[in-house]
């Protein structure tokens, strides 16, 4: 197999970029339902829709206890079905392996593993578990196996190889360009597992790894976890000589450190057979009522215990959150730096987030939950086609620093770019019309709801996003592309006056961006539409200053 053909993450000191077919690749799209993928013939009239929303990459699950139904006995025929299909549709597959762990419960393990709880332990959550989310009084418990048993290791790590094997085989074309390992791991109802099997490790040293990484890399963790952290550095001593009981810090590190173990551990044995990009989700945390950990996943892939993730899984290329809270760019901007490149591989259909999360974070994926639910001719799917339209202008422009992205909250007056020595004043269109119309006597009524994302969800209305949104990419020293909607641009230069000098229209057409129009007039004050994702192309005069 030639290696330069394996899709690849490509680094540079402060920038990734994903490689596919040996050209830059922005994975824009979305994950299917978690239960779509398990049936051809259910999604055999989706993925024509699918396929229109302009998506380029589709996310879908492999379930365990679907492919390994008997201990040794191995059925991918539904993998297969999803390779010839995704090619059918034109669209690149991220496989989820749905083994052990799913959004912190077993569900997806299989029914002989499940039943075996002499083999493969449960985790304990001890005397008096937190009230977990998604339950209910009276509701049936759902299956938690725990991460400490190397029995459950191997055998998920058996079968998570065997997947890898089998995509050799049967996707020489990498159909399949990324794997996500597991699902939102952690431990819900406690802050740590009290198996006898977490207890020994819990009774054993902390290991080395993280005691290294505390020493060198202290700079990288969170200030309140490496101040509970810090006597570790100095002391081979035990997590519980070190925390003893009724520590939250100590707890989810404790579990972070295992579930890195586990899901890296898989990772580098699917790498070993199949070298294509391998990642973590992160069911986020804390968030307003999920306040400790064991109230979100204890030791899942959290912000705050990134560093340790990176110390004990270096295997996993990434570590990517799902985002469904609105305050998104705090998320993007807390898992987007040099050495964790930004994905999104689950989040709200809104599509100012995905313009945010590639122009102002360097992303390199976007991907709304529940694809398939897309309303035909959706705004979601008008970002895809402008973004996708301009991968290379926007992978160069990341790499380059020449990149903005923007998303202004209804009350938001702009925001300020900087480009070397010119300020770009990004505008809220619509209260700045307000405003200027309400001097003169006029009373604007508020705008419509756009029309709903999504038809038929199982979540409910979802409507389109009528903030201003969109990205500022800098083509010259004194030319600027602007995509999206709803926003006036201003610019400046402290040793001169910028005046625009032109600004073309462009349309976007099934091949791509085309010029347009070129506005003047009355048009300057919409370079950018209000009611649909547009873009145009500023080249601006400079008047010198004595």
């Amino acid at each position: 197999m030639d290696i330069r053909s394996l899709p690849r993450l490509e680094r540079s000191a402060d920038h990734a970029r994903l490689i596919v077919d040996d050209e830059p690749f922005l994975c824009i799209g979305g994950e299917l339902h978690n239960s779509s993928s398990s049936d051809r013939r259910y999604m055999a009239p989706l993925w024509e829709k699918i396929a229109a929303t302009n998506a380029n990459s589709v996310i879908a699950t492999v379930a365990w206890d679907q492919v390994e139904p008997e201990e040794g006995l191995f059925d991918f025929s539904v993998v297969d079905g999803l390779l010839e299909d995704a090619r059918t549709a034109g669209l690149r597959l991220v496989i989820i392996w749905f083994g052990a762990f799913k959004n912190a419960s077993s569900t997806y393990a299989p029914s002989w593993v499940r039943r075996d709880t002499a083999r493969f332990p449960r985790a304990d959550r001890g005397a008096e578990p937190m009230r977990t989310p998604f339950s209910y009084k009276g509701s049936m418990p759902r299956p938690t196996l725990s991460v400490f048993s190397n029995d459950l290791f191997e055998a998920d790590k058996a079968a998570y190889c065997r997947l890898m094997k089998h995509l050799v085989e049967a996707d020489p074309q990498h159909t399949v360009i990324m794997v996500q390992v597991e699902n939102e791991v952690g431990l819900l109802g406690a802050g740590r597992d009290r198996s006898a099997a977490a207890l020994a490790v819990w009774n054993s040293p902390v290991p080395e790894v993280l005691r290294k990484a505390l020493a060198n890399d202290q700079g990288t963790f969170d200030p309140s976890l490496a101040d509970v952290l810090r006597p570790i550095v100095t002391s081979e001593a035990s997590w519980e000589a070190h925390f003893g009981d009724g520590n939250p810090v100590a707890d989810e590190v404790f579990m972070a450190c295992a579930f890195a173990g586990y899901v890296g551990g898989l990772a580098a044995a699917g790498k070993e057979i199949l070298g294509i990009p391998a990642y973590a989700n992160a069911w986020i945390g804390p968030q307003p009522g999920q306040e400790l950990p064991g109230n979100y996943p204890s030791g899942g892939p959290t912000a705050r215990v990134l560093p340790v993730w990176q110390a004990v899984a270096p295997s996993l290329d990434f570590l990517a959150p799902d985002i469904y809270v609105p305050n998104s760019a705090d998320i993007m901007e807390q898992y987007a730096s040099p050495g964790n490149p930004l994905f999104i591989p689950e989040a709200r259909f809104r599509a100012g987030d995905a313009f945010l999360a590639v122009g102002r974070f360097g992303g390199f994926g976007y991907h709304v939950f529940g694809l398939e639910d897309a309303r035909p001719g959706n705004q979601y799917g008008e970002a895809c086609r402008a973004i996708l339209s301009l991968t290379r202008d926007i992978v160069d422009a990341q790499r380059d620093g020449r990149i903005f992205g923007f998303a202004l909250e209804q009350d938001d007056d702009g925001v300020d770019a900087g480009f070397g020595g010119i300020t770009v004043s990004i505008r809220n269109a619509a209260k700045l019309y307000t405003a200027m119309l309400l001097d003169a006597g006029v009373v604007l009524p508020p705008p419509p709801e756009l029309p709903g994302e999504t038809e038929g969800a199982a979540h409910g209305h979802t409507p389109g996003d009528n903030r201003p949104f969109g990205l500022v990419i800098q083509l010259g020293p004194l030319e600027f592309l602007v995509v999206g909607q709803g926003a006036l641009f201003d610019f400046h230069q402290a040793d001169s006056a910028l005046e625009v000098d032109s600004v073309l229209e462009l349309r976007l057409t099934p091949e791509g961006w085309e010029e347009g129009r070129l506005l003047n007039g009355d048009e300057r004050l919409q370079v950018l539409q209000s009611d649909r994702i547009s873009a145009s192309r500023i080249r601006l005069l400079s008047i010198g200053q004595d």
